[in-house]
């Protein structure tokens, strides 16, 4: 472990877990991003890589964060009381916080000067579709120099262990796409890939640079979550609620293919986050 993790972790007092830190500085890392950079971070939820970035860019750099989701959202810690947590910490100054979709946050601060990045952090599953995500990369041309953007890779790269992950981030896109009827409960609207990222981006005027794919930490706990919420009670029940009989048919074998390949890992399956893709564009 570094002694960037170790320092970052003393920060955060629980915030996040060392696997979650750690995921988060393997991204900036392969980013590159120099010390005293400004960072616009996209969907930045509780502010986990916010936290992150506003460490690594040091005491010349500052990252602002935007989202769009109620201050209440999320438990035990919502949003709110997680984004005022990392405000009070010893680098709260290199940090901060808006509500706001990126439109409105543009529009409010045109008169802004150029950041040197702008990052979506494994936030752009959060978005509907991939035509939503495409006015916003559109509007970020002359706004940021750089933009970076990672997400989880759809090839688990032979690791068995990532395909439960895998099936539980189709089964909420699946559902997600049932005739609009988006659950915000969910943290995957969609599944936006490498190869539709990399056609989005160039029809939005942005050259690649770079790309990569690095392995999740061990323990990192996204995959834990993602299928404990698929194959829950009441996430069954919704499923079935919704769409005709087909969609459901289609769901519930997802579900069962989340059980099968998650029973294939023998008792007390220790689950393996995908793989993060991540691109660099200018």
């Amino acid at each position: 472990m570094s002694l960037d993790v170790i320092d970052i972790a003393r920060i955060s007092d629980g915030g996040s877990s060392i696997p979650q830190i750690q995921a988060r500085v393997d991204l900036f890392k392969t980013w590159d991003i120099p010390s005293g950079s400004k960072i616009l971070e996209i969907g930045c939820g509780q502010g986990d890589c916010t936290l992150v970035m506003a460490y690594l860019v040091g005491e010349q750099g500052h990252v602002t964060g935007i989202d769009p989701a109620p201050l209440d959202y999320g438990a035990p810690i919502t949003l709110g009381q997680a984004q005022d947590k990392l405000k009070q910490s010893a680098i709260g100054d290199r940090i901060t916080f808006h509500r706001s979709d990126l439109e409105g946050f543009l529009d409010s601060s045109a008169s802004e000067p150029l950041y040197d990045f702008a990052v979506f952090a494994r936030s752009t599953w959060y978005f509907p579709s991939a035509e939503a995500l495409t006015p916003i990369l559109v509007a970020l041309r002359g706004r940021t120099k750089h933009l970076c953007i990672a997400e989880y890779a759809t090839d688990i790269q032979g690791d068995i262990a990532a395909l439960p992950h895998l099936l539980a981030a189709i089964s909420q896109a699946e559902f997600n796409s049932r005739d609009n009827n988006l659950d915000r409960d969910d943290n995957i609207q969609s599944i936006i890939t490498p190869q539709k990222i990399r056609e989005l981006t160039l029809e939005a005027g942005w050259v690649l640079k770079k790309e990569d794919v690095i392995r999740s930490p061990e323990d990192q706990e996204d995959a834990r979550w993602e299928v404990g919420r698929v194959l829950s009670e009441g996430y069954r029940v919704r499923s079935r609620s919704y769409g005709g009989a087909s969609r459901q048919e289609y769901a519930d074998a997802l579900i069962s293919a989340i059980e099968e390949s998650k029973r294939a890992l023998g008792p007390n399956p220790k689950l393996r986050t995908l793989p993060t893709w991540l691109g660099l564009w200018a």
